[in-house]
């Protein structure tokens, strides 16, 4: 072999080993890329189950926020009526009341016009009393009524 075939032939083998370098390199490389897109799809299917659930955590708790608001309108409305209750009962009562007081301010002015004319009577009563004639009538029937008074005893 000459010089030159010597000098081709390492040329050759140098421009072998260059490419198989270069060839162990980008497989080496695309496995390394391979590596890669398998993390990012795992990441990417890692994030979209954390989506799922994180909008299954949204419906639910909007779900509950819903039956909520519907508790309290129910609660506030319940409550409205209760209040409208207790003012028609309050109105009614004053209503009672107004007429209890006027009531009871009649029962008094009667009864004092009650108590006068006791008081009038209970005079005339005195005055009859202390009048001659009904002295002079306990006088003349006093024996009449011890006799009828031992008659009763007996």
């Amino acid at each position: 072999m000459s010089d030159e075939n010597l000098l081709e032939l390492t040329r050759r083998e140098t421009a072998e080993l260059r490419l198989a370098e270069q060839l162990r390199a980008a497989l080496k490389q695309r496995a390394a890329f391979e590596l890669e897109v398998l993390n990012s799809r795992d990441h990417a299917m890692g994030r979209a189950a954390e989506i799922g659930e994180l909008r299954y955590r949204l419906v639910k708790q909007a779900a509950l926020y819903e039956r909520r608001q519907s508790d309290f309108a129910v609660h506030d409305a319940n409550h409205r009526s209760h209040i409208a209750r207790l003012e028609a009962a309050m109105s009614t009562l004053a209503v009672h009341d107004a007429n209890h007081r006027s009531h009871i301010a009649r029962l008094e002015a009667a009864m004092s016009t009650h108590e006068r004319e006791v008081a009038s009577l209970e005079r005339e009563v005195a005055s009859l009393r202390n009048s001659t004639t009904w002295r002079l009538g306990r006088l003349l029937m006093s024996p009449v009524r011890a006799v009828k008074r031992l008659l009763r005893r007996s």
